[in-house]
């Protein structure tokens, strides 16, 4: 047979069937020519299967029930295959509306099958800590009129849980929504959700406070080096003190009058600093307490503490007292010696006594030495210095000069008080002050060097020289 392609319908040629058993009309199928094959050909070509003799093709095509059966079977598998790779695809998404959803709707957790779904879509957030490892400390304060979900926003801010919702979830779940306590609470990284919880249901932490110690004996600048120490290593990392302490040295050393109008009694010479009426004491103070409310406390303190009577003195007076208190700070140990060590200094400055006038005090150079390493250093470094040194020198105390001012704080060459008090003197050594024993006249003093910490006086040059082989100083 002969099939054409891209030939012209044939005009002329019409369909039916030819009497004389020739080969049919070319049919014209409105495509190409087409003359379909002999019924004798294709009779003659052919032989018929084995099977095939009595077979009804079309009845075997048009199917039955065992093909419904293998159809039905066929269409519930890729079924099956759609439904299932969609539960896989919108799982996650169908889980994760449900969570929403709840967190916004609690009464829907009264539903079991959702309390099971938001549990499951929930996961590792609501039994896994952010980091078991991590115990720092993380401060959060809960105010009032904060919402559950309010709440567990501010603790994802923390970074001490993943997931808002599961806070949610679980606040719910244990009915702790409304008895969460308003305050600071300490929590960390390490905590699960539960225990967050039980948390910040129980009481808050009370207020933070910084425990600011100075000792007896201090000069300004050993204040700000332990202010200085206290920012860098706070006790409680979760509430350092925050103090500009570089505004706190510079109202101690340049005083505001506003702030001494605050202290009428507190007429200072012109160019002075509070140097010796920063009283030591331990202060409570919040961790971001200002510079002039803690000069206040340490100014409110020496009001308060001051021996009475001092502060009725006029002003003057008041501020001798001071240097001498302070003089005695550096020098005694004993309270009871303190009143002996007043007293010696005291009949130095008597000329019928001591015609010099000089008080031949050793912590006046010191001071003054100090000093000089202050000004040329920044107060980073002050934490690292150490205060109060003996002063070295090859030659005589009387031969050493300090510039500018200082000079003047070398009591061996200088007669008199030194310009300024030079530290914080304590309440015994005002009192010291005070009430100086100057009964005996003793002129001279000296350390034991036996750990007593006491003194030996002297009334002359001979008892003195002869307490100096006693000791140990000479031979």
């Amino acid at each position: 047979m002969t099939i054409r392609g891209g030939g012209k319908p044939r005009a002329g040629r019409t369909g039916g069937a030819r009497q004389d058993g020739a080969r049919p009309p070319v049919v014209d199928t409105g495509w190409d020519d087409y003359i379909p094959p002999d019924p004798a050909e294709l009779e003659a070509g052919r032989r018929p299967l084995p099977s095939e003799a009595n077979r009804d093709y079309r009845k075997s095509r048009s199917g039955g029930p065992a093909s419904l059966v293998q159809f039905a079977l066929f269409a519930a598998i890729i079924g099956s295959v759609v439904v299932g790779g969609l539960y896989f695809v919108a799982r996650p998404i169908v889980v994760n509306a449900i969570v929403d959803w709840a967190a916004e709707n609690s009464t829907a957790l009264q539903l079991p099958f959702v309390s099971q779904i938001v549990r499951g879509g929930l996961g590792a957030s609501l039994s896994q800590p952010v980091d078991a490892t991590d115990t720092t400390a993380v401060v959060v304060v809960i105010d009032a009129g904060a919402t559950p979900a309010q709440i567990g926003d501010q603790l994802v801010e923390a970074g001490v849980i993943r997931d808002a919702r599961a806070f949610v979830f679980e606040a719910i779940e244990r009915g702790a929504t409304q008895n969460f306590q308003l305050g600071r609470h300490v929590l960390t990284k390490a905590m699960t959700v539960d225990q967050i919880i039980v948390d910040l249901t129980s009481a808050p932490v009370a207020p933070p406070t910084v425990r600011i110690t100075f000792r007896e004996g201090l000069r300004i600048e050993q204040m700000v080096a332990e202010l200085e120490y206290l920012e860098a290593n706070p006790v409680d990392p979760t509430a350092p003190l925050t103090m500009n302490v570089a505004q706190f040295y510079d109202l101690a050393i340049h005083p505001p009058a506003d702030l001494l109008a605050q202290y009428p009694w507190l007429k200072l010479p012109a160019g002075a600093s509070l140097e010796g009426f920063l009283f030591p004491a331990t202060y409570q103070v919040a961790p971001d307490t200002t510079p002039i409310e803690l000069m206040e406390m340490l100014l409110d303190a020496f009001v308060s503490l001051a021996p009475p009577g001092l502060l009725q003195l006029p002003p003057d007076q008041i501020y001798q007292k001071v240097q001498l208190a302070s003089l005695v700070e550096t020098e005694a140990k004993v309270d009871s010696e303190r009143p002996l060590i007043a007293g010696v200094y005291l009949n130095r400055l008597n000329p019928k006594l001591w015609p010099t006038g000089l008080l031949d005090a050793d912590p006046t150079l010191n001071y003054a030495n100090d000093s000089v390493w202050l000004q040329s250093h920044p107060i980073s470094t002050w934490v690292d210095y150490t205060f109060w040194d003996p002063i070295k020198t090859t030659g005589a105390y009387s031969q050493v000069v300090f510039p500018g001012s200082l000079a003047a704080y070398n009591t061996y060459h200088h007669a008199g008080l030194p310009p300024t008090p030079i530290c914080s003197p304590s309440a015994p050594s005002l009192a010291a002050a005070m009430a100086p024993d100057t009964a005996d006249g003793y002129l001279y003093f000296l350390a034991k060097n036996d750990g007593s910490g006491t003194h030996a006086f002297a009334k002359t040059q001979a008892e003195q020289d002869a307490n100096l082989k006693k000791y140990g100083y000479t031979s």
